[in-house]
């Protein structure tokens, strides 16, 4: 039976909740650019991206890579123009990702590099930067700028206002976009990342590494675990520590965290469904709660 996933998402998503009076760029030297070049480039993603490549233009839309577990390897953006194929992903995943691509790529006319090195990227908000500015929604944009191109970046970030690497991390957290780590990487489905409600999954496209347990998860309509969005208070929490419940069993993991100001200490946990808080982490002062957002989301109320 064919599925109906969510649309295909566009650079024109609304715009990021909580996003509102942020304005500025920021270089983001925690992101990597990867490449794909070669008349196979597409057709060879298309067997590895959760998203549908031959519906995929100049504009980003987020993604994900599962292996053949259906666990998500990364996240990120991707676009097409003409023969390549870019992904923004986390930086830490570039060379795992190349790696865990290699046995596959060698039957492919494909070309896959690593263009951290040779670029800068840098994130913009409120700005609606000209091209080669790309946008990701209806506030945040990003520009890929090749070698050549660092004095442009420089002038840009000088012209002000800037923003914090927090204040990015919030958006997206706001959004409920998780960018995977590698201490994140390979250990959820991506429904339990809600990739699938950001329209980052496609379930009519043809089969892509992983695609059957995905769809066998879809079919049965719940995971055991969901993404939920937390407060924090004391120590900011680490990407992937493990979150401890009220009754001191294991509750879930965390998967991104912000600390945009003292009253908006947030982050994205990947919980278990009956998960007691309050959450503590060992070895850390940290305390976090399901935040007022999540409480909405799910219909509980502000109480």
């Amino acid at each position: 039976m064919a599925m109906v996933g969510n649309p295909p998402q566009t650079s024109r998503t609304s715009a990021t909740a909580g996003a509102e009076g942020n304005t500025g760029a920021l270089a983001l030297e925690d992101l990597g650019a990867l490449t794909f070049d070669g008349p196979d480039s597409a057709a060879f993603l298309q067997g590895y991206l959760t998203i549908d490549l031959d519906a995929l233009g100049g504009e980003p839309a987020f993604t994900a890579m599962c292996n053949i577990k259906g666990r998500t390897v990364l996240t990120g953006y991707a676009w097409r123009e003409d023969e390549r194929v870019t992904i923004i992903v986390h930086r830490s995943l570039c060379a795992l990702a190349l790696s865990f691509l290699a046995p596959y790529l060698a039957f492919s006319k494909t070309r896959a590099s690593d263009a951290t090195a040779h670029c800068t990227l840098i994130g913009a908000m409120g700005l609606n930067l000209p091209a080669p500015a790309r946008d990701l929604d209806a506030e945040r944009q990003i520009m890929l700028l090749p070698g050549e191109g660092v004095n442009e970046a420089e002038r840009l970030l000088a012209a002000g206002p800037t923003l914090t690497t927090n204040d990015w991390r919030h958006a997206a957290i706001a959004r409920r976009e998780v960018w995977l780590e590698t201490a994140t990487s390979g250990f959820f489905l991506p429904q339990m990342l809600a990739l699938d409600e950001l329209g980052a999954v496609s379930f009519a496209k043809g089969c892509y590494l992983g695609q059957e347990v995905v769809a066998r998860a879809q079919h049965r309509g719940e995971v055991k675990r969901k993404l939920t969005t937390l407060a924090w208070t004391e120590d900011q929490p680490h990407v992937g520590a493990e979150l401890r419940g009220a009754n001191g069993h294991a509750a879930g993991v965390v998967v991104a965290t912000a600390a945009k100001s003292a009253n908006e200490r947030t982050a994205l946990a990947v919980m278990g469904r009956h998960a007691i808080e309050p959450f503590t982490i060992k070895g850390s002062a940290s305390t976090l709660r399901t935040s007022a957002l999540s409480r909405e989301q799910a219909g509980l109320g502000a109480n």
